[in-house]
Protein backbone atom coordinates (compact mmCIF):
# COMPACT_ATOMS: atom_id res chain seq x y z
CA UNK A 1 0.00 0.00 0.00
CA UNK A 2 1.41 3.37 -0.98
CA UNK A 3 0.74 6.09 1.54
CA UNK A 4 1.08 9.82 1.42
CA UNK A 5 4.47 11.04 2.65
CA UNK A 6 4.54 12.33 6.22
CA UNK A 7 4.49 16.16 6.14
CA UNK A 8 7.93 17.77 6.13
CA UNK A 9 7.42 19.65 9.41
CA UNK A 10 9.89 20.09 12.26
CA UNK A 11 8.53 19.22 15.72
CA UNK A 12 9.18 21.44 18.73
CA UNK A 13 9.53 18.39 20.98
CA UNK A 14 10.36 14.69 20.57
CA UNK A 15 10.27 11.77 22.95
CA UNK A 16 11.69 8.30 22.29
CA UNK A 17 11.00 5.10 24.19
CA UNK A 18 13.05 2.23 22.72
CA UNK A 19 11.45 -1.14 22.11
CA UNK A 20 12.69 -4.59 23.01
CA UNK A 21 13.26 -7.73 20.95
CA UNK A 22 10.16 -9.93 20.99
CA UNK A 23 10.37 -12.59 23.68
CA UNK A 24 8.26 -15.06 25.58
CA UNK A 25 8.73 -15.65 29.30
CA UNK A 26 7.93 -19.00 30.88
CA UNK A 27 7.79 -19.54 34.62
CA UNK A 28 7.90 -23.00 36.18
CA UNK A 29 5.90 -24.05 39.21
CA UNK A 30 9.15 -23.91 41.17
CA UNK A 31 9.54 -20.23 40.27
CA UNK A 32 12.32 -20.55 37.69
CA UNK A 33 12.06 -18.26 34.72
CA UNK A 34 13.10 -18.97 31.14
CA UNK A 35 13.01 -16.39 28.35
CA UNK A 36 13.02 -17.19 24.65
CA UNK A 37 13.99 -14.38 22.27
CA UNK A 38 12.18 -14.60 18.92
CA UNK A 39 14.25 -12.09 16.93
CA UNK A 40 16.99 -9.50 17.13
CA UNK A 41 15.04 -6.42 15.98
CA UNK A 42 13.36 -4.37 18.68
CA UNK A 43 9.61 -3.87 18.51
CA UNK A 44 7.31 -1.59 20.44
CA UNK A 45 9.44 1.55 20.29
CA UNK A 46 7.43 4.78 20.57
CA UNK A 47 8.22 8.21 19.15
CA UNK A 48 6.20 11.15 20.48
CA UNK A 49 6.15 14.31 18.37
CA UNK A 50 4.74 17.74 19.21
CA UNK A 51 4.21 20.44 16.61
CA UNK A 52 3.48 23.65 18.49
CA UNK A 53 1.86 26.76 17.08
CA UNK A 54 1.69 25.60 13.47
CA UNK A 55 -0.67 26.94 10.85
CA UNK A 56 -4.05 25.22 10.61
CA UNK A 57 -3.05 24.15 7.10
CA UNK A 58 -0.03 22.27 8.52
CA UNK A 59 -2.20 20.63 11.19
CA UNK A 60 -4.56 19.57 8.41
CA UNK A 61 -1.63 17.96 6.54
CA UNK A 62 -1.01 15.71 9.56
CA UNK A 63 -4.71 14.87 9.86
CA UNK A 64 -4.86 14.05 6.14
CA UNK A 65 -1.76 11.86 6.46
CA UNK A 66 -3.40 9.95 9.32
CA UNK A 67 -6.51 9.44 7.17
CA UNK A 68 -4.43 8.33 4.16
CA UNK A 69 -2.71 5.74 6.39
CA UNK A 70 -6.15 4.39 7.35
CA UNK A 71 -5.49 5.42 10.92
CA UNK A 72 -3.09 3.02 12.60
CA UNK A 73 -2.93 0.57 9.68
CA UNK A 74 -0.26 1.64 7.17
CA UNK A 75 3.46 2.10 7.78
CA UNK A 76 5.55 4.97 6.42
CA UNK A 77 8.98 6.61 6.49
CA UNK A 78 9.72 9.85 8.30
CA UNK A 79 11.33 12.78 6.49
CA UNK A 80 14.62 14.27 7.68
CA UNK A 81 12.75 17.35 8.92
CA UNK A 82 11.36 15.31 11.83
CA UNK A 83 14.91 14.94 13.15
CA UNK A 84 15.98 18.52 12.30
CA UNK A 85 17.73 20.33 15.12
CA UNK A 86 18.62 17.06 16.81
CA UNK A 87 21.09 15.22 14.57
CA UNK A 88 22.12 12.72 17.23
CA UNK A 89 18.51 11.80 18.02
CA UNK A 90 18.05 10.06 14.66
CA UNK A 91 20.98 7.77 15.51
CA UNK A 92 19.14 6.54 18.62
CA UNK A 93 16.49 4.89 16.47
CA UNK A 94 17.45 1.82 14.46
CA UNK A 95 17.72 2.67 10.78
CA UNK A 96 15.70 -0.36 9.72
CA UNK A 97 12.44 1.04 11.09
CA UNK A 98 9.25 2.25 9.53
CA UNK A 99 6.52 3.97 11.51
CA UNK A 100 2.77 3.78 12.06
CA UNK A 101 0.41 5.80 14.21
CA UNK A 102 -0.18 4.48 17.73
CA UNK A 103 -3.46 6.39 17.85
CA UNK A 104 -5.08 9.46 16.34
CA UNK A 105 -3.16 12.77 16.43
CA UNK A 106 -4.45 15.35 18.89
CA UNK A 107 -5.08 18.81 17.49
CA UNK A 108 -5.53 21.75 19.85
CA UNK A 109 -6.70 25.01 18.29
CA UNK A 110 -4.64 27.73 19.95
CA UNK A 111 -5.99 30.81 18.18
CA UNK A 112 -7.55 31.58 14.80
CA UNK A 113 -5.38 29.93 12.16
CA UNK A 114 -2.94 28.43 14.71
CA UNK A 115 -2.93 24.91 16.15
CA UNK A 116 -0.74 22.55 18.14
CA UNK A 117 -0.55 18.88 17.19
CA UNK A 118 0.76 15.97 19.25
CA UNK A 119 1.04 12.38 18.09
CA UNK A 120 2.69 9.09 18.95
CA UNK A 121 4.20 6.74 16.41
CA UNK A 122 5.10 3.08 16.84
CA UNK A 123 8.36 1.71 15.43
CA UNK A 124 7.82 -1.19 13.02
CA UNK A 125 10.71 -3.34 11.70
CA UNK A 126 11.01 -2.73 7.95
Amino acid sequence: MNTVAFPALTPVARGWTPGMPPMTTFQSLAGYEVRVVHGNLPTGGRLSLSFGNVLDTDAKLIAEHYAACLGTFAVFDLPASVWAGSPTFASLTPGSLKWRYADAPRVDFVSPGIASVSLTLLAVPA
